[in-house]
């Protein structure tokens, strides 16, 4: 699992998700590897889905044909209970004042 060790110490968790990421062939390569960069990375909702921005995946040399943009918006699939709990919390906290998983973590500065 692909962990920003640094959020921790930096941000009080709130609640902690699951979920999928929609990839390309060589990006599950990418991750597999290790070669994955959560650096300057956001979570973002858009249109009552969400999407890991900013992230980076290092892709093979060798994948010449169908080769993804390292750094490009990745679709992540949650719940549409989870997508509505996010949707909430962040509006709570910002406005009024192929089987790889990741752990996203709802953090209050």
């Amino acid at each position: 699992m692909i962990e920003n060790r640094k959020a921790k110490h930096d941000f009080e968790i709130l609640e902690r998700f699951i979920a999928g990421i929609v990839l390309l062939g060589a990006e599950v390569k990418s991750i597999n590897q290790g070669k994955v960069s959560l650096k300057d990375s956001f979570i973002s909702l858009k249109n009552k889905e969400v999407f890991w921005k900013n992230g980076h995946m290092t892709i093979p040399n060798y994948v010449t044909m169908d080769r993804p943009e390292e750094k490009r918006d990745r679709k992540l699939l949650l719940t549409k209970k989870e997508i509505r709990k996010l949707t909430s919390e962040v509006e709570k906290y910002f406005v009024k004042e192929k089987n790889i998983k990741w752990r996203l973590l709802l953090l209050k500065v």
